[in-house]
């Protein structure tokens, strides 16, 4: 058997073989199936999540059996898999969703495995235990809706027809388990909540609805904990039929954002009032019909807007939360131009927005200052018959300095992905050669750390969506989805909250069998980590690649060169591995 010996008497060979994987062409991470095996039939659902500690991953899957959808967490170090929802389900029984506390501790998911007719809501360790039912006891029929855990991890809040079929009403409950709590009732006919969201600190709860019978939408404020008498936000209406429509907390809790047409019948206004209750503000100025877009700045000082103050062009707008004047950030517009899409920077500075605002059939992409001033052209020169997506077109970075952005910019219909510098620059184009990729699609993430871009775009060779990762700045192209079978896709993905792994969705390995995969993304030595733990070690992978190029293969290939956390201990999937490794740099 090869021992440290040997591979040292073979450093020279195996280092220039690595060094050749990792120089070549292109660079092909390995990605590693984590749902495991499937039942005849069987298939991941789209509902997966990476534990903000990034050790689990959870997803939802009729894995056990066909047809019933149950949850499971996998351990990323290990690859092992534990069903969570529990057992002893009712015949048509399915978990429905799911959320993850910020602690990574405790899974909360909704679904009727205790009454076919009913969707509960239970909580249950995320690896593995005793599942606990947090909403209480429920009528005939009723039904679990929203539901939201509290930013602390300690509380879960949700909606529920649970006391009278068909009326919504708003409770909390321990996250461990414990007496729900109802925040707030409404039993009579025609009322009921229907959206909540709690405060950064975890103190309350900020719910829209219907509390009295054919009354209007009010917007209310009340302790998460006990409930107690709820604070009535949106105050006094103007006009009998006047309702509350979209709202935000401030990132710093103190204060709350709404829109409505309280004061003339059809004529939504924004609104800003202390989230304790208190006099509310006119944001919006008048006169201004609100489209019901807006947002606050993450420094809590400012709301961002867009709105029709004449005509039925669609402006952007920015006024401090706790009222003033409000500020033009548009800028000209010719006559059928609009703002369709606008974000605010990390740092509360700059304003970056979509509108066809120069030409009415271009849509391009701008930026300003929140506080006002002149606009920035940040997409460059487009052909006239280009265009800028207007839904999930673009990203800032973390450090809120550049802007990552989709289009057909040099050729029509050809759409590929672009970096400029948030207050304006020239435009890089970092999705590489289309050469191969026939379109990048607007599926496109920033990885937390600012230093990435991962990227769906479509194969004709394969007629397939595969997954690439970037440099935000520009470089060598990442193939994540590493081989695919034709017709196959990468239909999602999520990046993990350390930048490091990339979690995806699709049928990659068998058409129409939906399966959950991870891959380490951002460096040249992924291609070589051959046993799946995520790291790249002389006496295991170095190991595996020198018994494989002696043609040493089955058990002999892997015989004392797995690492402890190793996911793949195959010989036959280790070979396949190392292949890959070798096929995009060295012929076979």
């Amino acid at each position: 058997m090869l021992t440290i010996s040997f591979l040292r008497g073979y450093s020279y060979w195996i280092g220039a073989l690595i060094a050749t994987i990792c120089m070549g062409a292109g660079l092909s991470a390995q990605p590693v199936k984590i749902s495991g095996g499937l039942v005849a039939g069987g298939d991941v659902l789209p509902q997966y999540a990476l534990s903000p500690d990034g050790r689990f991953a959870v997803f939802i899957a009729d894995k056990d059996v066909a047809g019933r959808n149950e949850l499971y967490s996998v351990r990323l170090s290990t690859g092992a898999i534990q069903n969570i929802s529990g057992g002893a389900f009712p015949l048509g029984a399915n978990v429905a969703s799911f959320q993850i506390s910020s602690d990574s501790a405790r899974v909360v998911f909704s679904g009727n495995l205790q009454n076919a007719a009913a969707i509960e809501l239970f909580s249950v360790a995320i690896d593995g235990g005793v599942r606990v039912t947090l909403s209480g006891s429920v009528v005939t029929g009723s039904n679990v809706g929203t539901f939201r855990i509290s930013p602390d991890g300690t509380r879960v809040v949700f909606l529920g027809d649970l006391r009278t079929d068909a009326v919504s009403e708003i409770f909390s409950a321990p996250i461990g388990g414990g007496p729900r709590v109802t925040i707030a009732a409404s039993t009579a006919t025609n009322s009921g909540i229907n959206a909540f969201l709690i405060s950064p600190d975890s103190s309350r709860v900020v719910f829209r609805g219907v509390l009295q019978a054919n009354q209007a939408v009010e917007l209310f404020s009340a302790s998460i904990s006990s409930g107690g008498p709820h604070v009535l936000l949106s105050g006094d209406k103007l006009v009998l039929n006047g309702n509350v429509g979209g709202f935000l907390i401030s990132p710093d809790g103190a204060r709350v954002v709404f829109a409505g047409d309280l004061q003339t019948d059809g004529v939504v206004d924004l609104f800003g009032v202390p989230i304790n209750g208190g006099a509310r503000v006119n944001l919006s100025g008048t006169p201004l019909f609100n489209s019901g877009s807006f947002l606050i700045s993450p420094d809590s000082a400012h709301v961002v807007f867009v709105g029709i103050p004449s005509g039925s062009v669609r402006e952007l707008f920015s006024a401090p939360i706790v009222g003033g004047p409000r500020v033009a950030l548009s800028g000209a517009i010719v006559g059928t131009g609009n703002v369709t899409d606008f974000s605010i920077s990390p740092d509360s500075t700059r304003v970056v927005f979509v509108g066809n605002l120069r030409v009415s059939t271009v849509y391009e992409l701008f930026s300003a200052s929140i506080s006002g001033g002149p606009r920035a052209t940040l997409s460059g020169t487009i052909p006239t018959a280009g265009t800028l997506r207007s839904y999930a077109s673009f990203l800032i970075s973390p450090d809120s300095k550049q802007v990552v952005f989709h289009g057909d910019l040099q050729t029509d219909n050809v759409f590929e992905l672009f970096t400029t510098p948030i207050e304006g620059g020239a435009r890089t184009t970092i999705s590489g050669s289309t050469f191969f990729i026939d379109y990048v699609t607007y599926d496109f993430q920033i990885s937390p750390d600012g230093s990435r871009v991962v990227f769906r775009a479509g194969l004709s060779t394969t007629d397939s969506e595969v997954l690439y990762s970037v440099p935000i700045g520009g470089g060598s192209r990442e193939t994540l989805f590493g081989s695919i079978v034709p017709g196959g896709d990468v239909l999602s993905f999520q990046i993990s909250a350390d930048s490091s792994r990339v979690l995806f969705y699709g049928d990659t390995q068998t058409n129409e069998v939906f399966e959950l995969f991870r891959v380490q993304t951002g460096g040249r030595e992924l291609a070589l980590d051959f046993d799946g733990d995520d790291r790249v070690m002389s006496l295991t992978d170095a190991l595996l690649l020198a018994r494989y190029q002696l043609g040493i293969r089955g058990s002999a290939l892997i015989e004392n060169a797995l690492g402890a956390n190793a996911t793949i201990s195959s010989p036959t999937a280790i070979e396949s591995r190392i292949r890959a490794a070798l096929g995009f740099a060295i012929p076979l």
